[in-house]
């Protein structure tokens, strides 16, 4: 009589028999407590998750509508209104970005009450966040540079500027920074604005060689840009 071919990883009828045998004779009724269980906190939390992703999304959807009426009054130069929706924004104790985008428009709507301490308080409760959060907190620095130039404080601006120079600009005036499809992006779009800014304070504190290297630095790097006009007038001047 011929021995039986057996395929290797193919159970026979007996074998799989027997081991749903024992699953369902033996294994299952032993432990089917704790499957029901795992699979009860499975689920758990799948929902759980579920709904929070839920609840956040609605919470920024909630946030940002309230951030851009915020915004609009704003822009429309109803400061107190601003004001107003702001703080009410704020005490309700929203996190992340949504409280730092709150802090940075109060910092604005006090810069331009011509409230001074108390933007640079609004722009001091910016955190610095990460990655995703740039633009806000170097706003909140370059808000802090421009109080302090109000309050005639110029070596604290220039510390701000120094900041927030350090954190966004990527361009040095290099040729190969041009290049198609290598060009090289400052993380915000201020930046000649803040080194113009800079090269005000220098002036202002008599530093006469900072003032000429900020302009160096302003031309080389954004040549054509109104601040590099600006930079050439301002060492004229001097």
């Amino acid at each position: 009589m011929e021995n039986p071919v057996k395929t290797p990883g193919i159970a026979s009828p007996a074998k799989s028999s027997s081991t749903w045998e024992w699953l369902s004779e033996d294994f299952y009724p032993r432990h089917d407590k704790k499957i029901w269980s795992v699979l009860g906190a499975v689920v758990v939390v799948i929902a759980l998750y579920y709904l929070w992703t839920y609840n956040r999304e609605k919470s920024e959807i909630m946030d940002n509508k309230k951030l851009g009426m915020a915004f609009v009054s704003l822009e429309q130069g109803r400061f107190m209104d601003a004001e107003g929706a702001l703080k009410e924004f704020l005490a309700q104790g929203p996190s992340g970005l949504a409280k730092d985008k709150g802090n940075l428009f109060l910092g604005k709507v006090y810069y331009e009450q011509q409230k001074y301490e108390q933007a640079l308080q609004a722009y001091g409760n910016v955190s610095k966040g990460s990655k995703s959060s740039v633009l806000v907190y170097s706003g909140a620095l370059h808000g802090k540079a421009a109080c302090y130039m109000q309050k005639k404080d110029y070596a604290q601006a220039v510390q701000a500027l120094d900041e927030y120079l350090a954190l966004a600009m990527r361009r040095t005036g290099n040729p190969k920074e041009d290049v198609a499809g290598k060009e090289v992006v400052d993380l915000t779009p201020s930046v000649p604005n803040a080194l113009f800014k800079q090269a005000l304070c220098y002036r202002e504190l008599g530093q006469t060689d900072k003032v000429k290297a900020t302009v160096e630095k302003l031309q080389k790097a954004y040549p054509g840009t109104r601040e590099a006009q600006n930079g050439a007038l301002l060492l004229a001047s001097i």
